[in-house]
């Protein structure tokens, strides 16, 4: 069943309507009739299941059905910090950080990043995270913040600090974390990598360094492989997922 994504204000009572793009998608790449049901998610782990009653290049108008709730009750929320990557790059891992689960994705800047001249990339990566989720089925949007310097971001609130370092030569990703429940900080360079400064600092921050093994990975590689090891690890990845209420 296709899904789509609603702001609040575009549901009156039972009823929804869609205008602009996203329903000239609906009505004209997708080509979806009246009838067909579909569902609409709200971002805040609403989900309506519902019949489209009306279906036109410039406006769509559907009908609620039934309603429930979900939620992503993880004891271990995940906060993708990413060294700008070059190119179209970054793109890429926003998408996969959505489907995968992350919960917040931090973009750095650091001494070696190539992809600094970008003007608002985070309006971008928001529409391609909204896209994912609605392709993903994943019910609570990745929250992206503000892209930051790597010496300026505020570690503090994560339990769990780890930073893949490619002169890492013995320890791999600890799993000792799983056991106490708190927010992770993944922390992952550019293609250059990641400054012995910038890593002393990060040390200071309580990050713990570790290596994805003996090959070298691409920027994109290495986080989208740092993240499902964590996920997979602290149970991201269980096919399960925690229904609450529904009418």
């Amino acid at each position: 069943m296709r899904r789509f994504y609603i702001e609040p204000q575009k549901r009156a009572g039972t009823l929804i309507t869609i205008t602009g793009q996203e329903a000239r998608h609906i009505a004209m790449v997708l080509r979806l009739k009246s009838g067909q049901r579909v569902e609409f998610f709200d971002g805040q782990g609403t989900i309506h299941t519902a019949v489209l009653a009306h279906v036109e290049k410039q406006r769509v108008v559907a009908e609620i059905k039934a309603t429930r709730e979900e939620r992503d009750l993880s004891p271990l929320p995940l906060t993708l910090a990413q060294c700008l990557l070059k190119g179209k790059k970054m793109d890429l891992v926003v998408q996969k950080a959505t489907e995968l689960g992350v919960q917040t994705f931090l973009p750095l800047v650091s001494r070696y990043c190539e992809n600094r001249g970008e003007r608002n990339p985070v309006e971008r990566w928001q529409r391609i995270m909204i896209e994912a989720c609605k392709q993903s089925h994943r019910v609570t949007p990745m929250q992206i913040l503000p892209v930051t310097p790597l010496v300026g971001a505020d570690f503090v609130p994560y339990t769990h600090r780890f930073v893949a370092w490619e002169a890492e030569q013995c320890l791999p990703l600890p799993n000792e974390f799983v056991k106490q429940p708190g927010p992770i900080c993944l922390l992952l360079g550019p293609e250059g990598g990641i400054h012995k400064e910038e890593i002393a600092h990060l040390r200071e921050q309580h990050f713990s360094s570790f290596s994805l093994g003996p090959r070298i990975l691409r920027g994109e590689t290495a986080a989208l492989a740092s993240v499902s090891i964590v996920q997979y690890l602290s149970g991201g990845l269980k096919p399960e997922f925690v229904t609450t209420g529904g009418h």
